[in-house]
């Protein structure tokens, strides 16, 4: 099996400004931009499509950014905060959970899913198992 040169394997983060089932419009200060780390568009034969999104003390829910959608893969949050401070909704087949950062979420390819931050500081670190979001 051929790979790219490892040149190519190597990439730079670069700000994601718009996804599907993600509303970018009236959210808070405290949200910094989404990041797309990885992908099959950024390196040719990835199987991961990889983003994160950082807010820094976030005072109170926003509204819902991220819409309710499914995969046909699954997806995995990882939920990361240096104070612990970060807490977020996560919704799976329409049950709610809170949950406190550090955490992680399994979605179950198929499941209808979505989140919404609501306070502290940290970064929501989605995986989702294909090289495109789809």
């Amino acid at each position: 099996m051929s790979h790219p040169p490892a040149s190519r394997l190597s990439i730079k983060p670069r700000v994601l400004a718009e996804l599907g089932n993600h509303v970018e419009d009236h959210l808070p200060p405290a949200y910094q931009p989404r990041v797309l780390h990885l992908s099959g568009e950024l390196v040719p034969g990835a199987d991961l499509f990889i983003t994160a999104r950082s807010v820094d003390k976030l005072a109170g829910p926003a509204e819902p950014n991220v819409l309710p959608h499914r995969h046909s893969v699954s997806q995995t949050y990882l939920f990361l905060s240096p104070d612990n401070s970060l807490e977020v909704e996560v919704f799976i087949d329409e049950q709610a959970l809170a949950i406190h950062a550090p955490a992680t979420v399994f979605v179950p390819a198929g499941a209808l899913h979505a989140l919404r931050i609501l306070r502290g500081t940290g970064t929501v670190l989605s995986i989702v198992r294909s090289g495109t979001y789809e």
